[in-house]
């Protein structure tokens, strides 16, 4: 399923793994460049919720019986976007809070530092979803060690509420486990959701999870546009010696990070970020984004 040479992809990846506001400066991008009359849809391709810190956002998706990032669901209700959530966000984890009482009553506290510390044994549920004959497939995968030992302070009726529009639920017994699900699974399920996208949209802007440097899985998707984001301040980089970087980069690492090949990278342009607030209307981002949009808009139009 090849995304059409008639789209233009827009990568947003960030410099470090703290949150540097990706978020807001791609809603802010998409709603400027669709004041300009593009078609703009944004994917995350892989997103995490933190049950506790975005507890909001797991109670929506509890309601519609979907797991996926605050990225779709808000793509959907500020661009006004009517694409299932699990398109915009083909793969999606959450992360739960670890039940303390439990590592000490198993006699192992110093464990409890050892999961906090590593996001895939905190991950209680992860959902993958592709499209098959046009039509979504969900399948959700639950960490049972987590809930039969009691390391978590969720229970499996927690879980279950968000896998309500899944089509299959299997249980997994340990990180290792999701991490290879996500490993196998990520480059079928970002292209075939990507190949959807790309159907109805002339931009699509795609945003990265962390400091990842390759954020689509798949090496053979082409980009056209690659912005970092770091505090204050976002550059951008020539889309093919950025894709041939981390290509060389991964035969050595396998994963690639922003700082592992920024040495060989020099930027095209740089723009200078006032603070965007999440409070903030898309439209209001989209006036502090000007430069940025313009850049992007010219490339859409060579």
């Amino acid at each position: 399923m090849a995304v059409s040479s008639l789209n233009l992809l827009v990568l947003i990846v960030g410099m470090t793994r703290e949150g540097v506001g990706k978020t807001a400066l791609a809603e802010g991008l998409a709603a400027g460049l669709k004041e300009l009359g593009f078609r703009v849809g944004v994917m995350k391709p892989m997103g995490f919720l933190d049950w506790y810190k975005d507890y909001a956002v797991v109670r929506e998706g509890a309601e519609e019986g979907v797991l996926a990032s605050r990225e779709a669901f808000e793509a959907r209700l500020l661009l006004g976007l009517r694409d299932p959530p699990e398109v915009l966000n083909p793969l999606a984890g959450l992360v739960a809070p670890l039940n303390l009482k439990a590592f000490y009553d198993y006699r192992v506290p110093r464990s409890f530092f050892v999961y906090q510390a590593d996001i895939m044994r905190r991950t209680v549920v992860l959902r993958v979803t592709l499209l098959k004959a046009g039509e979504t497939v969900s399948q959700g995968y639950v960490n049972k060690t987590l809930l039969e030992k009691g390391l978590t302070i969720l229970d499996r009726d927690d879980v279950m509420n968000l896998l309500k529009r899944a089509d299959r639920v299997e249980e997994v017994y340990s990180p290792h486990e999701l991490a290879a699900i996500v490993a196998s699974r990520a480059p079928e399920a970002i292209r075939s959701c990507l190949s959807r996208l790309s159907t109805k949209y002339r931009l699509i802007i795609v945003e990265g999870l962390g400091d990842a440097a390759w954020p689509l899985s798949d090496l053979s998707i082409g980009v056209h546009a690659v912005v970092a984001v770091a505090p204050g301040m976002a550059v951008a980089y020539d889309p093919e010696r950025y894709k041939l970087a981390v290509e060389l980069k991964a035969e050595v690492s396998g994963e690639v990070r922003l700082e592992d090949i920024a040495d060989y990278l020099t930027p095209r342009a740089y723009f200078r970020l006032p603070p965007l607030s999440y409070g903030e209307l898309p439209e209001t981002r989209a006036e502090k984004l000007s430069p940025l949009i313009e850049y992007v808009a010219r490339l859409a139009e060579a």
